[in-house]
Order: C-alpha cells, then sequence, then structure tokens
C-alpha cells in the first residue's frame, strides 16, 4: 500500500476513520494524506463556504481564510498524530468527489477512509456517501455509523480486504 487517504469529517464517526486511517498507515508504513474540503452554501459556487461548524456563518473565500483554515486542520490532528510524522495536509476548494477522484487518479492513496455518519448522509451537497462510494473507482471504507469498529466497503475495497486489517465479522459490503 503506498497511502492511505482520509475525508476529514469533525464527528464522532469521523475521529472513527481518523484513528482507523492512522492505524492503517503506521501498520502498512506509508503516507496518510488528510482532506479537508470548504463547505458551500451553494452546489455550484465554491467562492463563498461556511466558517462555522453549525454552518451558520459564511465568508468570501479569500487568502488568509484559506491559511487560517489550513492551520485549524492541522491544529485538529496534530496531537492525535503522536509520533507519525508521514501526513499530508490538503485543504480543498472544489467538489469533494472530483477532487477527491483527482488525487486517487495522480496515486496519492490507495485506498480512501471516510466516516460514516448514517445511512443517506449528504456528500459533499450533491450525492449522498452511498451513491459516492459506489461510484469511487477506488478502494473506499465508511466507518460507523454506530460504532468504530464497524466498516462498510465498496467493491473495490474487498478486493484488497487482506491489505485493510479489519477485524473478522465487523465489516459488510456496500448494498448495491
Amino acid at each position: 500500500m503506498q497511502g492511505v487517504g482520509l475525508c476529514a469529517i469533525f464527528s464522532r464517526q469521523g475521529d472513527w476513520a481518523f484513528d482507523y486511517a492512522l492505524a492503517l498507515a503506521r501498520k502498512h508504513k506509508t503516507r496518510l494524506n488528510i482532506f479537508q474540503f470548504l463547505e458551500s452554501p451553494y452546489a455550484i459556487r465554491r467562492d463563498v463556504v461556511f466558517v462555522d461548524a453549525e454552518k451558520k456563518e459564511t465568508a468570501v473565500v479569500t487568502p488568509d481564510l484559506v491559511v487560517k483554515k489550513d492551520r485549524e486542520l492541522r491544529e485538529n490532528y496534530d496531537d492525535r498524530l503522536g509520533d507519525y510524522t508521514d501526513v499530508g495536509f490538503r485543504l480543498c476548494e472544489g467538489s469533494n468527489e472530483w477532487e477527491l477522484k483527482k488525487c486517487f487518479k495522480r496515486g496519492e492513496y490507495e485506498v480512501l477512509i471516510i466516516g460514516y455518519q448514517g445511512k443517506g448522509a449528504d456528500f459533499g451537497g450533491t450525492t449522498t456517501i452511498e451513491e459516492f462510494a459506489k461510484r469511487f473507482h477506488g478502494p473506499l471504507v465508511l466507518v460507523g455509523p454506530d460504532a468504530p469498529d464497524h466498516f462498510v466497503l465498496n467493491g473495490k475495497a474487498k478486493e484488497i480486504l487482506d491489505q485493510l486489517e479489519l477485524p473478522a465479522g465487523k465489516w459488510e459490503l456496500l448494498a448495491a
């Protein structure tokens, strides 16, 4: 395995996904790439984004805002990473689906880990997490939604099951 991707979601399930992604990266001695998306209230426009966790306050994207959000991302994970230093951070301003597919095609990671907040959860404002997982061209593991040791895999992830270090009986294939 050449890299593990994590789509940062700031929730209980996002924390579980981080723990699993870090453990997987450590096991394979590979890079952990953490992606965060600036969320916009608009489906097409990305020049205005939410700046608070409650998604009430918005601001125009400026270089200063990007620097601030990048620093917040790094600080959020810094203590939890401990001594693990082979980590990349990417603050993405584009479409979740497009950006993650682009980075996968460039070989920045071989498996993508995402916190599974629940069936039908919104992903990127244009689709559900399940639809994204089904369409994703690479291995994808959803962690949750009710326990840190419950994993939902897309078909490509099942193909590399032996590399995923999942506990027996704790994973299921994404329903078709």
